[in-house]
C-alpha cells in the first residue's frame, strides 16, 4: 500500500489538508450560497403560487363578471319591452282618444256648414221674395199706370 502511495505521489499531509480545504469550501457555499440561493427560490415560488391563485381568483371573478353582465342586459332588454309594449298600448289609447276627437270635431264643422247653408239658402229665399215681390209691386205699378 505504501508502494502505492509513493508511486501516486500521494501526500498526508497534503490530502489531508486538501481535505480540510474541500470541507471548509463545501461549508462556506452550503451556508452563503445554497442557503440563501433556495431561500430565494422558495420566495420566487411563494410569490409564482400566489400570483396563479390571483389569477385563478380573477378569472372566477370575471365569470361572474360575465354571469352578472348577461343577467343584468336581459333584465334590461325585458324592461325596455315592457316600456315599449306600455308605450304602443298608451299611443293606442291617445290615438283612439284623437280620432273621437276628430270625429266629433268633423260631425260639429259638418253640422255648422250644414246650418250656414240652411241659413243662407232661408236668406236667399227671403231675398228672392223681396225681389219677387218689388218686382210685382213695380209690375202692378206699371200695369195701373198705364192709361
Amino acid at each position: 500500500m505504501e508502494q502505492i502511495i509513493t508511486v501516486f505521489g500521494i501526500n498526508w499531509k497534503l490530502l489531508l489538508i486538501q481535505g480540510v480545504n474541500f470541507g471548509l469550501l463545501l461549508f462556506v457555499l452550503h451556508r452563503f450560497l445554497y442557503k440563501p440561493v433556495l431561500a430565494m427560490v422558495d420566495v420566487r415560488r411563494a410569490k409564482i403560487t400566489r400570483a396563479i391563485k390571483d389569477a385563478e381568483q380573477a378569472e372566477e371573478e370575471l365569470g361572474l363578471a360575465e354571469v352578472e353582465k348577461a343577467h343584468i342586459l336581459r333584465e334590461a332588454t325585458q324592461k325596455g319591452d315592457e316600456i315599449i309594449v306600455a308605450a304602443k298600448k298608451h299611443a293606442e289609447g291617445e290615438e283612439h282618444l284623437i280620432m273621437k276627437d276628430a270625429h266629433r270635431k268633423a260631425v260639429h264643422l259638418l253640422n255648422e256648414a250644414e246650418r250656414r247653408a240652411e241659413r243662407e239658402h232661408q236668406e236667399m229665399i227671403a231675398k228672392a221674395e223681396r225681389e219677387v215681390a218689388r218686382m210685382a209691386v213695380l209690375a202692378a205699378e206699371k200695369v195701373l199706370r198705364t192709361p
